[in-house]
């Protein structure tokens, strides 16, 4: 899926400034709480060294590159944010035998996976890292005395649950996009003959023909229906009427290869291809191609039908300019040009020029 850059650097520039307004509306708080003569020590950790980090993220944001990299640049933003508190932490204890709180180590981890969005392997690895820079706090400095196996457990316990959490987002999100990608799919082409159904084929072709008007080129609109189809169906049963349709559509896509071409089931057995940019001479050489094809694979048709090979008859309508058409227009058209080639004994085109 693609990103929406604007907006999402936007975002994400909106919660490191909300993630450096909370680290400041924590300072009011702490400073309330810890003695005079630690203010020092405090304010260098969260003005001289977490708040300029997370500037040179936002910072960091305007280059160019950074959206692809984003989740490096967080898991790197996570892992020193801890490690300067885990520093505080230490010189508190040494210098001033103050037990500082561990929770911001906490409060960092869910910010930055769930607010900054670090994936959920890239958020193992930085929590791992941190987790071991805890325990490896503890072993130098057991700073919360007989209470270390339970903080080193609750802060190992607290990182885990928050990639856990990641996880489950990561894992449901994951369906929510597969889910939708099935849904458009299915909304976008018939399952049957994996080509445009009728209402993506709409909406394609009045895109084709606005295109064409504007850039004064030709079109050429072709109707294809299977011969007596419901004789096939009848007699070899919907399974075998099935593989008939799809084999038509395979047949279309051999014939028809670029990328402008707009291939579509209409219904039932009947096809409808739209083609910009082509001369009248290319339209008769593929509607040929077409039958062609059908003779090679040589499917033996149903008893009483017109041929005793499986066939198609195709309607093509070309048009010079389609200055003043609509797709409804040329499709009517080839439709009758269709009409004529069934009256005129099947297995054969009719092209027309309006």
């Amino acid at each position: 899926m693609q990103i929406n850059r604007p907006s999402e650097l936007k975002r994400l520039r909106i919660a490191l400034i909300i993630g450096a307004v909370l680290i400041v509306v924590f300072m009011t708080a702490d400073l309330m709480l810890l003695p005079s003569t630690m203010y020092e020590l405090y304010i260098f950790d969260r003005l001289l060294l977490q708040l300029p980090i997370v500037f040179a993220v936002v910072v960091a944001s305007y280059w160019r590159k950074f959206i692809q990299h984003r989740a490096y640049v967080f898991a790197g933003l996570l892992a020193a944010l801890t490690y300067s508190n885990y520093w505080l932490i230490f010189v508190c204890w040494q210098e001033h035998s103050f037990i500082f709180p561990y929770e911001g180590t906490i409060l960092y981890a869910f910010f930055c996976v769930f607010a900054l969005g670090i994936p959920f392997k890239l958020a193992v690895s930085v929590n791992v890292i941190n987790i071991l820079g805890f325990l490896g706090l503890m072993w130098i400095t057991p700073v919360y005395g007989d209470r270390v196996p339970i903080s080193a457990a609750f802060v190992a316990g607290s990182l885990f649950i928050c990639v856990y959490a990641r996880y489950r987002l990561d894992r449901s999100v994951h369906l929510l996009k597969e889910t939708n990608e099935r849904l458009l799919k299915l909304s976008k082409f018939d399952p049957l003959s994996d080509l445009l159904s009728r209402r993506a084929l709409r909406e394609q072709s009045e895109k084709l023909v606005a295109l064409s008007q504007r850039h004064k080129v030709s079109m050429a609109v072709m109707m294809l229906d299977l011969d007596d189809f419901k004789k096939y169906n009848d007699s070899f049963g919907h399974q075998q009427g099935d593989e008939a349709i799809k084999i038509q559509a395979r047949i279309m896509k051999q014939v028809f290869k670029r990328e402008t071409d707009i291939l579509g089931r209409y219904g039932g057995e009947e096809f409808i291809v739209v083609l910009s940019d082509i001369e009248k001479s290319q339209a008769t050489m593929q509607a040929k191609a077409l039958l062609d094809k059908w003779k090679e694979t040589a499917i033996e048709h149903a008893q009483g039908a017109k041929h005793p090979l499986m066939s198609c008859s195709i309607g093509v309508v070309f048009a010079e300019s389609v200055t003043d058409v609509s797709i409804d227009w040329l499709i009517d058209e080839a439709d009758k040009a269709l009409y004529e080639a069934k009256a005129n004994g099947k297995a054969q085109f009719v092209i027309t020029q309006v």
